[in-house]
Parts: C-alpha cells; sequence; structure tokens
C-alpha cells in the first residue's frame, strides 16, 4: 500500500469543514498542561524565543558510538550479563517506534530511543501558549474505519484536528498572497494548466490502485516525475513546473528528474482531498501515543537517552545491549525485536544481516531538512494552512557544487490550528535540502546563524505581503534533521530494493520504518508498524 491507499475516502470536498475553535482550544489545553521531558512536544521557556544553535538532530553520541561499537564497548568494560526479559523491545521511538509499542502495549514492552525526547522528526515545540511543529506538520485525512482513522480516534484526538481542503492552500508571488490555490496569482493559461492537472490528480486518487506490486507501481516507479509529466501532458505552464519542483523538496527533499513517478503521485494525489493540522503537528499525534502507552504499558515502557549498540538472535529470541540515559551498559533479551530505526542505524546494530542486505541498506539514500520558525511579536490572521512561496521560473535541480536560490520553499503557519487565538503567531519554514552530501554543509559551526540569516532576508516580502514588518519578529528557533528523509528514487520499489533492506531476520528481528518502501510521511511510518504487529501477535 502507498499513501494514497493508507487514506483513500470518498467524502465530497464540499463536506471538508473547520472544526470550531472551542475543540482547538481544548487541543492546545491538553498539550500546554501534559508536557513531560522527553514527549514530543517540548515546553520553550520565555526567553529562547530565538535558537542559539540547532535543535533537532543530536548527532555527537551517536556518531561517536556508532563508528566504533567494539572499541566503545571495550571502553566501558565490556558486555554485561542479561538482566532483563521481555515481549518485545523497539528500537527507535519516532512515529514507527510509537506506533508499534501502541499496538503492543498489552504485552511486556520496552521501547528504547536514543534522544532524550521522543517523536523522532515528528516533534513540536510550546512557546507561551503557540504549539507549532518543528518537523513533520500535518497528516492527510484518513477514511473511515481505516486502521489510521480508528487510532485518531482511539487516541480521542479525530475532532482536534484543523481541515484544509487542498485546493485552499495560498501561494505567495508577486509580492502578494492568492487563495484559493493559484487562482489569480499567476497568468489564466497557468491557471487553466493547474486545474487540469488537479482533475488529473483527482482521477488518480479515485481510481487508480497504488499497491506496491500493482501494475501502476511497475509502470510508474520505472518514470521520473518529468518523465511522466512529458507522458501526461507534453508541456505545462513554468508556474505550474515550478510548483512541481518546490514540492518535491519540500516532501521528498527530491527534484522531479530523480523522483519515482509512483511515490510522487501518491502524495500529491492523496492532497486533493484534505490535510489535517493538529497544535504542535504530528507531534500531537506522537505525545499522544506516548502518554497512552505509559499509562497501559508502565512508566519503563518508553525510555528516552538509551543508545542501542548491538542486536543479535540467540536461538528462538534476540539480545539487545544498550546504554542507558545515565551511561550504564544494560542487556535485556526479548521474543521480538522491532527495529524501528532508518536502515542505516539498523545496519550498523545486527551483525548477522547478510552481505546482500546489509550492502543494500548502505545503498538506500537519505537527504537533510532544515526548517526555521519564525514567532511574531503578535498574532494575525493566517491566510491558509501552507503556502508555497514562487518566483515564476521553474528552479534547477541543484547539487552540493550549486545548491541554488531557494532557501525555504513554503511557510505552515504553526498557529493556524489554533485558530491563530494565541499570544504569537509562528511561520514554519520548510527547506528541504534536495541534493546528496549536504549534512557536512549542516554540521559546520556557523550554519545556525548562516541560514537564520538566509531565512530571515528572504521572509521579509513575505510578511510584507502578510501587512507585516521586519520589527514584527519576536524571535526565529531553527532546527536541523541531518538524514531525516528517505529519497523516493524511481525504481527501488519495482527493483525490489526497498523490500530486500526491510527483510526480517529469522522472523526475529522485524523492521517497521518509513524507509520499508523509500516513502516519507507519518502513514507509512504507522503502516510498517501494523505490518510488523500481524506477525508478532
Amino acid at each position: 500500500m502507498q499513501r494514497r491507499d493508507f487514506l483513500k475516502t470518498t467524502v465530497s470536498l464540499a463536506a471538508l469543514s473547520s472544526i470550531p475553535s472551542k475543540g482547538l482550544a481544548k487541543g492546545s489545553e491538553w498539550v500546554a498542561k501534559k508536557l513531560n521531558d522527553d514527549l514530543p512536544i517540548a515546553r520553550v521557556s520565555a526567553d529562547e524565543s530565538s535558537s542559539l544553535d540547532f535543535n533537532g538532530d543530536n548527532i555527537d553520541r551517536p556518531h561517536d558510538i556508532l563508528w566504533n561499537i567494539d572499541g566503545y564497548i571495550d571502553k566501558k568494560g565490556g558486555e554485561p550479563a542479561v538482566t532483563e526479559e521481555l515481549d518485545v523491545i523497539v528500537v527507535g521511538g519516532g512515529i514507527a517506534g510509537l506506533s508499534s509499542a501502541y499496538y503492543l502495549r498489552n504485552k511486556k514492552v520496552a521501547l528504547l530511543e536514543f534522544d532524550t525526547r521522543l517523536g523522532g522528526n515528528s516533534k513540536g515545540e510550546l512557546y507561551k501558549d503557540a504549539c507549532y511543529s518543528i518537523g513533520a506538520a500535518y497528516l492527510c485525512e484518513p477514511a473511515e474505519g481505516t486502521p489510521l482513522d480508528a487510532l485518531l480516534k482511539e487516541l480521542n484526538i479525530h475532532d482536534k484536528a484543523r481541515k484544509e481542503n487542498g485546493e485552499d492552500t495560498s501561494v505567495f508571488f508577486k509580492d502578494r498572497v492568492a487563495k484559493p490555490f493559484w487562482q489569480g496569482a499567476t497568468t489564466a493559461d497557468a491557471h487553466s494548466d493547474f486545474k487540469k492537472f488537479h482533475n488529473r490528480l483527482s482521477e488518480i486518487y479515485n481510481e487508480v490502485d497504488f499497491s506496491f506490486d500493482g501494475a501502476f507501481a511497475k509502470e510508474h516507479d520505472r518514470l521520473t516525475v518529468d518523465e511522466w509529466v512529458a507522458k501526461e501532458f507534453g508541456e505545462l505552464h513554468p508556474h505550474l513546473l515550478e510548483y512541481l519542483q518546490l514540492y518535491g523538496w519540500s516532501s521528498f527533499c527530491g527534484s522531479t528528474d530523480e523522483l519515482s513517478a509512483f511515490q510522487y503521485l501518491g502524495f500529491i494525489s492523496a492532497e486533493t482531498g484534505a490535510i489535517l493540522a493538529y497544535p504542535g503537528g504530528n507531534a500531537y499525534v506522537a505525545h499522544k501515543m506516548a502518554q497512552q502507552i505509559r499509562k497501559d504499558a508502565g512508566e519503563n515502557s518508553l525510555r528516552s537517552g538509551c543508545m542501542v549498540m548491538r542486536v543479535k538472535t540467540e536461538k528462538d529470541s534476540v539480545t539487545v545491549l544498550f546504554e542507558d540515559g545515565m551511561g550504564v551498559l544494560k542487556k535485556a533479551r526479548a521474543r521480538h525485536v522491532v527495529m524501528a530505526c532508518p536502515k542505516f542505524v539498523a545496519n550498523r546494530l545486527i551483525p548477522e544481516l547478510s552481505k546482500e542486505q546489509s550492502d543494500t541498506m548502505r545503498m538506500l539514500p537519505y537527504r537533510a531538512y532544515l526548517v526555521g520558525n519564525v514567532i511574531t511579536k503578535k498574532p494575525f490572521q493566517t491566510p491558509s494552512f501552507e503556502l508555497y512561496c514562487l518566483k515564476g521560473s521553474v528552479p534547477p535541480s541543484p547539487t552540493a557544487m550549486r545548491r541554488g536560490d531557494r532557501n525555504f520553499t513554503d511557510i505552515c503557519f504553526g498557529t493556524w490550528a489554533q485558530q491563530d487565538q494565541t499570544e504569537h503567531s509562528v511561520l514554519t519554514l520548510y527547506h528541504g535540502i534536495p541534493y546528496d552530501g549536504a549534512r557536512q554543509f549542516l554540521f559546520n559551526p556557523i550554519s545556525h546563524d548562516k541560514y537564520r540569516d538566509k531565512y530571515l532576508a528572504d521572509v521579509e516580502p513575505i510578511l510584507k505581503g502578510l501587512n507585516l514588518t521586519m520589527n514584527d519578529i519576536h524571535g526565529i528557533r531553527m532546527t536541523r534533521w541531518g538524514h531525516a528523509v528517505p529519497l523516493s528514487r524511481k525504481g527501488m520499489i519495482v527493483d525490489g530494493t526497498a523490500q530486500l533492506a526491510a527483510t526480517p531476520v529469522k522472523n526475529l528481528i522485524h523492521f517497521a520504518h518509513q524507509d520499508n518502501w523509500m516513502t516519507p510521511c507519518f502513514e507509512a511510518s504507522h503502516q510498517a508498524a501494523l505490518d510488523v504487529i500481524q506477525l508478532i501477535k
């Protein structure tokens, strides 16, 4: 199944509407009152409206350990004996890991997350009463009765999101905001091509079988987006092609000349329906899952600050060696282990992987992401949830040597989900970096200030279009994700690369992550967890 199949619904666009502000206010209060030190939404103090360094990735500890695991274990005195017996150990506390633990919470389960905060890329912050995302920001609305719909209802948050129709997204072009999407923003020809493109996406969403082994996948995973556009339409207006390129950078960290048309169409066709935005983005859902897991499985079921170093099968069980948050090496045994971490990490932790599977994991591509949250001094009425920033020309695909001039592609209004009923508004600037090798630039000590200054320079005309000035900025907080997004490069589904990398080890070590299909979204992570738990129950 692809993202579109997780969500497919026949609800008419006319039936979609935003929920009352009363429900949104309750959602915000729930976050504010129930923050924990390691949960996905962090409280930011009043004097931290601007970051001094990147938040997001915690790079030092994993890099130091994973590049010399044996040496680190020796330095700590060698492997200890097993001191804990469990049914399931989940390695990784992002959406796939939390979903796995959530559905297995009736068992003796422990989730081990190396970071001090759960949520993976689905983290958020609360500055005073403004709750915003620092990573993954929204879901597509699931159909009634699907597993994701059931999850949101079980968590009692299905009515806490604000919805946006796929055509209600705004664009910023020629110094002004235009809504509905595209109309009036550019030329009549561009609007005509957008309507033609949107109608084709609606047909695809409602009619096409998006299964990974289906005919559509076999044909379209072999095509790039550019090749599909040429085959389907011949030519499209440059303004629409610009949007398609920006969408690829924002959603996939990839360009239309390299991305799988199958994967891309699964994403963009799903968004012809409605999206769901929560206060804090997808961190809101992760936060609620974590609370429910602790309630049902015990306080010790979720363990942050735990760095896993070795995962090995032993007859009919698996041992997991890890360093806890206090720096003590420990070893636990379980009947099953769920590797809910990226494959490039799993590859270093499992010594018994076959050479073919290990080599395949090493080949999987990942890209970097930056997020900037601009906090304004006062609230203002945001025009929509998302705003794509157009310049009127198609940007070329960048490389490490030719990085381009788009410092962010789109803006999600962080307080839109709260109906802007907050002391401050937040503009979340998204910057998927669509070329290999970007991480080395992000680790430079001056990167935080360099990108901050770029974002502030580029956001000035957008503020003007919103009737704001630079003097209205209260602060900016910067987030770095070094290798957050698995790249949906063409051919990786039909050639079996993703499937081989995710093959279970002796039916004891299982893989649940968005990179099981190289599909970077909440829905893929959740589905990977659902697939794995069927093998464990």
